[in-house]
């Protein structure tokens, strides 16, 4: 409809502009009173002050009224026809939103949709994690609303704001700001409604860390010290680093690497890696296990694995949805899945 009512506009338009012209070069007159008596014409208000004299400049005002009347009347049809059923839409469209965010639960809130909270939301849409994003360019939440993406339209800041996206019953919220005082004010408010969440944060100047710390975030990442991580790494293993960004971007590589919390009543518990992938016949590479926050690497495949322990396996899919099992736990929020 929207094309529809570009291309009327511009019929339009073209109508006016012609009428006005015709009556400056047929009947001679101002220009003022040429704009005058094309719009009264269109409109069909014909006050009869300011009217054609010659027979040609009659001939072309019939000609103006069949043409332009017809014109005027279906333009405004469909800007009446857009502006009532956009607002029935969005009105629809908004509550339905708001009825899918609160049933959510365990979700993640993205507030900020630029260049690295679309990355953000690319991936979580990617491994099938429900997410909600917070947005205040108009532009940019219409991009989102297209891709069937959930968003509110707001100042992440607002308590309000963060309520509507679902901040108490959300596992996640990712502060990618592009301002660092807004992350923390943000991590700040999303901490004071939900002391349970896990708050990714953005940081750009190093001394937002020790802020973004203190406001209670869980984890900081500097876009900036990665990239520059990132570009070393490409320099000095060149070879490694090709293969990470094929594990992770590659999705003809079937490959996984998985974060697995094992379960109080795990089979698992008790048994070291070595006896269970001996058994089982897992084809996993165990990376790391993660026990109160402190990485085990060395010797883990002879380590007795203890509940809570976070299994950090590489493997093929099935292997990785095996284990799952065995852990009698579903996969941690950070896994990243290539199939």
């Amino acid at each position: 409809m929207f094309k529809q009512l570009r291309m009327a506009v511009a019929y339009f338009a073209l109508v006016v502009s012609a009428g006005i012209t015709g009556f400056v070069l047929i009947e001679h007159l101002p220009w003022l009173d040429a704009i005058y008596l094309t719009v009264a014409t269109v409109a069909t208000v014909g006050y009869g002050d300011v009217v054609p004299v010659t027979p040609l400049g009659k001939a072309f005002a019939i000609l103006l009224i069949v043409f332009g009347v017809g014109t005027a009347g279906y333009t405004l049809t469909l800007l009446v026809s857009v502006l009532v059923e956009g607002h029935i839409k969005n009105l629809f469209g908004r509550r339905t939103m708001l009825q899918q965010i609160a049933q959510l639960k365990h979700h993640v809130i993205v507030c900020g949709a630029g260049r690295v909270g679309q990355q953000v939301i690319s991936g979580l849409r990617n491994s099938n994690i429900a997410c909600v994003v917070i947005e205040e360019n108009l532009d940019s939440v219409e991009s989102l609303l297209e891709d069937k993406v959930l968003v509110i339209c707001g100042d992440a800041k607002q308590d309000k704001i963060l309520q509507a996206a679902g901040v108490k019953q959300a596992r996640v919220l990712v502060a990618a700001l592009s301002n660092d005082a807004d992350n923390v004010y943000v991590t700040l408010s999303a901490k004071s409604q939900n002391t349970s969440i896990m708050v990714v944060a953005r940081a750009e100047e190093e001394e937002a860390e020790s802020k973004l710390k203190q406001a209670g975030a869980t984890t900081i990442i500097s876009p900036s010290i990665s990239g520059g991580r990132q570009i070393l790494a490409a320099i000095t293993h060149p070879a490694s680093y090709d293969f990470l960004q094929n594990m992770f971007y590659n999705q003809e590589l079937h490959v996984d690497l998985a974060e697995i919390r094992v379960g109080k009543g795990s089979e698992l518990v008790g048994k070291t890696a070595q006896e269970i992938w001996a058994n089982k016949g897992l084809n996993l590479l165990i990376v790391a296990i993660n026990r109160n926050h402190q990485f085990l690497s060395t010797a883990i495949k002879k380590e007795i694995i203890l509940a809570e322990d976070i299994l950090i396996v590489v493997g093929p899919p099935e292997s990785v949805q095996l284990l799952k099992r065995l852990a009698n736990t579903s996969l941690a929020f950070s896994d990243f899945c290539i199939d």
